[in-house]
């Protein structure tokens, strides 16, 4: 199984978040370019087969990288590095960067902490609950095969 549904997933990650100073989304723009910092999973995983499991998933996959440009005209792109996964012999899923970006865009909106996205041309839409600060976003997600997935990103 490629890494569809696990990039979707990652590409999620536009959205809620939490902290010490939590501040409703209402609060603080969406709107900016956010880096990928984190994403814990309620599994420990050994995605890149050296042996060892983590439940953090960028410490497996180091070289995964999602940017996410939130414009103010309820539009967003997002450039990730394309991930190829394979878990045809679950429960041992493997995971591996491959050389190509991957350029999406889609279309947001948000309603006071619900964030609904979609991809376009056509894609389904997503609602998840956010909390955004000024230099954080996160929220978390189900993926298949990996379980819950608490991606958080950073405002550059």
């Amino acid at each position: 199984m490629k890494l569809k549904i696990f990039l979707f997933a990652f590409s999620i990650a536009l959205i809620s978040c939490s902290s010490d100073d939590e501040t409703t989304s209402n609060e603080v723009s969406l709107v900016g370019t956010w880096e990928l910092s984190s994403a814990i999973g309620s599994l420990a995983l050994d995605l890149n087969q050296d042996g060892t499991t983590s439940t953090n998933l960028l410490e497996e996959l180091p070289c995964f990288k999602d940017t996410i440009v939130v414009n103010d005209d309820s539009t967003f792109t997002q450039e990730s590095v394309q991930l190829d996964i394979n878990a045809e012999s679950f429960p041992i899923i493997t995971a591996e960067c491959l050389d190509a970006l991957l350029n999406r865009e889609g279309a947001w909106a948000l309603d006071k902490d619900r964030l609904t996205f979609g991809y376009t041309p056509g894609d389904d839409t997503k609602t998840v609950t956010i909390v955004v600060t000024e230099t954080t976003l996160s929220f978390t997600d189900s993926i298949e095969n990996i379980g819950s997935v608490d991606l958080e990103f950073k405002r550059k």
